[in-house]
């Protein structure tokens, strides 16, 4: 008998036991990531429709085929970096690597007049009470709805909040919360609708950033193979 033969019991055991070990280290498709370049619309059955609500603060959500829902604002941020890439907006840079590599400046002023950086204000059916309006905690319950756009620093000292922007075009597409990865190819959990003004001509000056704690670094650019499938244009 060969001794390094194993009884078939067990082998159909240890066989077992590594197809259980490859599946848990299978990756699942991570698809639907944001932020992506802005161009090559590619729209995919019909988008859901985002409108205004009856306040600034609110916005209905309606889904393809679905019931209107009513959505509240949960938060507010930016980044010091720009994520989604408007490819016709002069000097804007977005990289798979994100950034920037040294972080984002502690204090707004510290962020030169001219630098791009990217708005994002949520929006979500339920509202947590008692949560960080810069972060997505107080985004309680589904659907999120992300609006956002680019916008160029000012020296203006003006301390009006930063408002939404409704202009058009717009892009809208099925996506993901964004912010720089915690692990390599991490797959961002929160599924957010996007709706994004196109254009180069927005801008916000350092007294509005200063009503900010902090900002946001940026996500890298994600593959093809993480992209959602309907990225729409809205016309003028």
């Amino acid at each position: 008998m060969n001794p390094f033969r194993q009884p078939p019991h067990v082998v159909a055991f240890l066989s077992l036991l590594a197809l259980v070990l490859t599946g848990c280290r299978t990756v699942q498709p991570c698809t639907d990531q944001s932020p992506r370049v802005l161009q090559g619309w590619n729209t995919v059955g019909a988008p859901a429709t985002i409108a205004r609500g009856t306040t600034d603060d609110t916005l209905v959500y309606t889904p393809a085929g679905g019931t209107p829902t009513t959505l509240h604002r949960c938060g507010q941020h930016y980044h010091c970096q720009i994520e989604n890439l408007q490819p016709t907006c002069p000097g804007q840079h977005a990289t798979a690597e994100g950034g920037p590599p040294g972080g984002c400046p502690k204090d707004s002023n510290d962020l030169p007049v001219g630098t791009w950086i990217e708005v994002h204000t949520v929006f979500s059916s339920e509202v947590a009470e008692v949560c960080d309006t810069e972060t997505l905690n107080c985004c309680k319950t589904g659907p999120v709805v992300v609006m956002g756009y680019h916008a160029k620093v000012t020296a203006n000292t003006t301390t009006e909040p930063i408002p939404v922007d409704w202009g058009l075009p717009a892009a809208e597409w099925s996506g993901s919360n964004t912010s720089p990865d915690e692990s390599p190819g991490e797959c961002k959990p929160i599924s957010a609708k996007w709706r994004f003004s196109l254009g180069c001509d927005l801008t916000v000056g350092h007294g509005q950033l200063g009503l900010f704690r902090h900002a946001d670094a940026a996500r890298g650019l994600q593959p093809p193979n993480r992209l959602s499938s309907d990225l729409n244009r809205l016309p003028n």
